[in-house]
């Protein structure tokens, strides 16, 4: 099957705060590793993807109207869309890798993966187009597509649509999937307390449940090796601009902060290129990212190729009402990676406390209380 690819205007925020990456930490280096330089969106079967994310089938007019159902066993075709880059080396390259696993394990027919579409009307327009060539389940990657979601959603009542709100959003065919990220932040904050020592910084692109309990569930790790810790959250208002998120990062370590945990690609590459700086130690998001610099002592990975798997499985099924789409620690839906530099530099009773800690969790015999509050 061949696969066409056309280019789409990068996000200017985001090709902005890439630059600033790049000037500051080895960003370049470890998207090159964690994917190919290849920025173009994708789809398949003839598709193609116009510069306001709308697709459309060549030679096949669109037809509007309620989308259908797919018959018991039929494959569907997936459509999700994203408003950076997918090859970002994080939250996008993770779903870009999950929706080609499915494709590739033949779990859909086909899929379109569509970047650097904005919120708002380029991506009610994107979402509309894929509805009407026949796409379910339908994916919006991030929290800030809500609105449009639910917009767009209600004219194709037999279509799942799905976002990253991450905190239960669910109403008839609008669903939402989880982020349980406070998981693995947890055993971070363990990791971390056994490393250095000093004030907690959380930071993250919107002040969202999801990053609130990010933040309070790495506090709730440094806290059992060193009781007492506190620490601050901030929103620095975006989740692609390293350089505020830096200088934020910057403020927070002049208040006494060494432990950074971010919310965001942007937020997470501002507090690793600040921890480089200060000497604190920084945590990856979503996806290993040992490779960008020095103070990235760990990172979580993200098994978003399951949690699509879901929202595929409902819609063979023969589903139309969504849900809230979730795959924790112990399902295997995340896991924790140490950057091999550090692990000879975490004390001796935090790499046990994490050791344990880890099992319980993947078990099922320890659950990690979920805390959003600010």
């Amino acid at each position: 099957m061949s696969i066409s690819r056309t280019n789409q205007r990068p996000h200017s925020r985001f090709r902005r705060s890439l630059r600033l990456a790049a000037a500051g930490v080895a960003l370049t280096t470890v998207l090159a590793a964690c994917g190919s330089d290849d920025k173009s969106s994708s789809t398949t079967a003839g598709a193609t993807t116009t510069s306001a994310g709308a697709a459309t089938t060549a030679g096949s007019p669109t037809t509007g109207g309620a989308g259908s159902t797919p018959a018991s066993g039929k494959l569907p075709k997936l459509g999700i869309i994203y408003s950076a880059d997918w090859k970002d080396g994080s939250w996008g390259e993770f779903a870009y890798d999950g929706v080609n696993a499915l494709k590739a394990e033949g779990k859909v027919s086909d899929v379109s993966l569509q970047d650097n579409v904005q919120p708002g009307a380029d991506a009610q327009n994107a979402l509309r187009a894929l509805a009407d060539d026949g796409f379910n389940p339908i994916i919006a990657h991030s929290f800030n597509y809500g609105d449009d979601v639910k917009a767009v959603a209600k004219d194709y009542p037999n279509t799942i649509f799905v976002y990253a709100g991450g905190f239960g959003d669910v109403a008839a065919n609008v669903g939402d999937y989880a982020q349980p990220f406070y998981e693995p932040a947890y055993l971070e904050g363990i990791l971390a307390a056994g490393a250095a020592q000093g004030k907690v910084a959380g930071a993250g692109g919107f002040d969202i449940p999801v990053c609130r309990a990010m933040k309070n569930a790495f506090l709730a790790g440094v806290q059992t090796i060193t009781p007492g810790t506190t620490g601050d959250f901030v929103a620095v208002g975006d989740w692609y601009d390293v350089q505020k998120a830096k200088e934020a990062a910057i403020a927070q370590g002049d208040a006494g902060a060494k432990l950074y945990i971010g919310c965001g690609q942007g937020p997470t590459f501002g507090q690793i290129q600040a921890a480089n700086e200060n000497g604190g130690v920084s945590m990856g998001y979503v996806g290993d990212m040992s490779a960008v610099g020095p103070s990235v002592l760990a990172s979580f990975t993200w098994n978003l190729h399951a949690v699509f798997q879901q929202m595929v499985d409902d819609v063979v099924a023969g589903k139309t009402a969504a849900r809230y789409y979730e795959v924790k620690m112990k399902d295997g839906g995340m896991d924790v990676v140490i950057s091999p530099s550090w692990k000879d530099k975490i004390s001796a009773a935090a790499m046990t406390e994490f050791t344990t800690q880890l099992a319980a969790i993947k078990s099922g015999s320890f659950e990690i209380p979920y805390d959003d509050k600010s």
